[in-house]
Order: structure tokens, then sequence, then C-alpha cells
């Protein structure tokens, strides 16, 4: 029987001690992961609760100082007889009240201009059907080019409450002048409105009954004058529709 050498020996036994050194430093690294993501887990937990408690603690010093702002207003209130102005401004409302609809038609073609800009019409050339046209709150002039096509003539217009309606206080040419539409036109030299007659033996929806009829001084179809040019300047105690006015 052969005998080992003992350098084949001792390498046996160094190989042997090696493995189980090795499955021994397996065992540490393991238990050193786990106790390192026990750790994160810990950390992660306490980070949680101090940022909990911490948003607490802000609610709790922001309920305190309110109620002292409260209680400190209420005092100053009891002792001199002071509101305390309010910490934000309340909502404006816009002055005056709402934009107003005319209604308004003309006997045969009608065109509208507010302060020069031209309005879309729907039924510019029905003139018993009017088109209900917005004024917007701070319109300055309304200003109406009507046509006469055929027989009778006329330009009539009203709001549902009265608070425009056509009458003498319109003024109307016969001649278009550069700018007749424009807010700021000067018609000093135009003459009032001529009224034709006041509403008419058809009630035409929308339009009141204290509407008149107006064109120049002469409607005639045949002598009389086929374009017109009206202009309405609103008054400044009405520009803004002043539910009052």
């Amino acid at each position: 029987m052969k005998k080992f050498k003992p350098t084949v020996c001792l390498l046996f036994f160094c190989f042997l001690v090696c493995l189980g050194e090795d499955k021994e430093t397996s065992r540490k690294i393991l238990k050193l992961e786990s106790a390192v993501a026990e750790l994160k887990d810990k950390v992660k937990f306490l980070i949680s609760l101090h940022a909990k408690e911490i948003e607490k603690r802000f609610k709790d010093i922001e309920k305190t100082i309110k109620k002292e702002i409260t209680d400190l207003q209420n005092s100053l209130k009891k002792c001199c007889g002071v509101t305390p102005k309010p910490t934000q401004k309340p909502t404006q409302k816009p002055p005056g009240g709402p934009d107003r609809r005319i209604n308004i038609t003309a006997d045969d073609d009608l065109y509208v201009y507010l302060d020069g800009n031209e309005v879309k019409l729907k039924y510019s050339t029905i003139w018993d059907v009017p088109d209900t046209v917005v004024v917007p709150k701070g319109t300055t002039v309304i200003a109406v080019k009507g046509r006469n096509t055929y027989a009778d003539t006329g330009i009539i217009a009203s709001t549902p409450d009265g608070f425009f309606r056509t009458n003498s206080s319109w003024k109307c040419v016969n001649r278009r002048q550069k700018g007749w539409e424009d807010s700021d036109f000067d018609d000093s030299t135009w003459p009032p409105a001529s009224i034709i007659k006041q509403y008419d033996e058809k009630p035409i929806t929308g339009i009141r009954e204290d509407a008149y009829w107006i064109w120049t001084d002469k409607p005639s179809f045949k002598t009389g004058d086929r374009t017109v040019y009206c202009r309405y300047t609103i008054p400044k105690s009405k520009r803004f529709f002043n539910l009052e006015d």
C-alpha cells in the first residue's frame, strides 16, 4: 500500500480548510446583506414617521396662528368698534348692468355698425323679421345704413325694455361721408331723423309699440332718398347701461 506524500496531504488539508472558510464567508455575507436590507426598511419607516410628525406639527402651528388672529380681530372690534379689513379683496363686479340686445330691421335692406365695426345680420333683407344685435357695455355709437328698393321704407329698432329705440334722437342723412359709421365721426351738422310713422299696422316680433320708423325727410320711393345713413350716439350716462337709467 502506497503512502501519500506529506506535501500532498498538506495541500489537501489546506483545500478543505479553504473550502470551509469560503462557506463561512458566504454565510456571513448573506447575513450582512440581510441586515443591510432590514436597516434600509427601518430608515424608510423612520423617515416616513418623522415626515408625518412634522406635517402634523405644522398644521397645529397654523391652526394656532389663525385662532390667535381671529381672537385679536374680535378683541379689536369689541374694544374700538373697528371692523378689520378682510385679508383678501372681494371680487368686484363690472360697472353697470348687462349687455343690451336691440332688435332692428329696415324696409328693405339693412347694415348695422357698432363703433365702426360691421355686425353680421341674418335677416337684413326681410323687413318684418328683425335681427337681434348685442350692444356691449361701453359702446358709443350705433350706426345704420338703410336702403329702399320698393314702395314703403324706414328703419325701426328697440330693446325689449325700451332702453334704446328709434325716434328723433337719431340722426339721418342721404349722403355717405367718410368714416360716418365710426365713433369719433362728427355728426353735429346732421339733422334729426324724420319720423315716418309709429310702429306699424302689422306687429313685428321684438319691436316695441313706442318705437318709430325713421328715415330722412324724403321717404318717398319715387322722389325720395333710396339710401340713408343714420347714427345714434349713446349718452355717456347710458354707455355702461346702469340699471337705474
